[in-house]
């Protein structure tokens, strides 16, 4: 299930994402308001969290792997911080209305299917407060390791394939999709970004979409 394979990923090596925190939460920290948590969803070892909580904010976090949030919860201690963060799932996880000022799905989305991501948006969005912010950072269409998921996995959309060895689910995202997920929202940074990743295994390339939007008034 989608649970083991990330709980290998994060056994196989000391630190799967990295330490530093993403360029556009660091870039756009000013805009998140105070008055409310934030959630970090897929927290991962806590490199968002770990950032943001050392500026003053109040941060809970959740993953499906008990290795991230151990490792999570080690590194919070370590800088004698304080992050509510705990093994769950998204798509069960209880998101209070009304509840955080930002919300964070750093590379979350890609792993489900179509009508899930609708309804994790949707949920998402009551959880947002007004003026709230929401990031999200996905795989896109140009991910050099699509080429190998056309040929190993099975075909459900254009862009979508299901992992039978994984049993899990591969999405891929056009620019144009992403920002219909937000759509409503003002979008405050919108950046594709080609990068060299040398956390884990060899090093190879990524092509990513990032999208920051604020929940609007009314």
């Amino acid at each position: 299930m989608k649970q083991g394979y990330w709980e290998k990923e994060y056994r196989n090596v000391e630190n799967l994402w990295g330490y530093a925190p993403s360029n556009q939460l660091s870039k756009y920290i000013d805009l998140i308001p105070k008055s409310g948590k934030i959630l970090d969803i897929g927290i991962g070892e806590g490199r968002n969290a770990i950032f943001l909580a050392m500026k003053g904010y109040e941060v809970e976090g959740i993953d499906i792997s008990n290795t991230a949030i151990k490792r999570c919860m080690e590194l919070s201690k370590e800088y004698n911080l304080r992050i509510d963060a705990k093994v769950d799932d998204i798509r069960t996880f209880d998101v209070k209305p009304g509840a955080y000022s930002c919300i964070i799905l750093s590379n979350v989305l890609n792993f489900f299917t179509d009508n899930d991501i609708k309804d994790i948006m949707t949920k998402l969005r009551n959880g947002l407060q007004q003026n709230g912010l929401i990031y999200i950072n996905v795989f896109d269409e140009e991910e050099p390791s699509l080429t190998k998921v056309k040929e190993r996995c099975h075909r459900l959309a254009d862009l979508t394939f299901y992992d039978e060895k994984n049993n899990m689910y591969l999405h891929y995202f056009t620019k144009e999709e992403l920002g219909s997920l937000v759509a409503g929202y003002e979008t405050i940074s919108l950046v594709k970004s080609n990068f060299l990743d040398i956390t884990h295994g060899n090093p190879h390339y990524h092509s990513t979409l990032e999208i920051l939007s604020r929940k609007k008034e009314g």
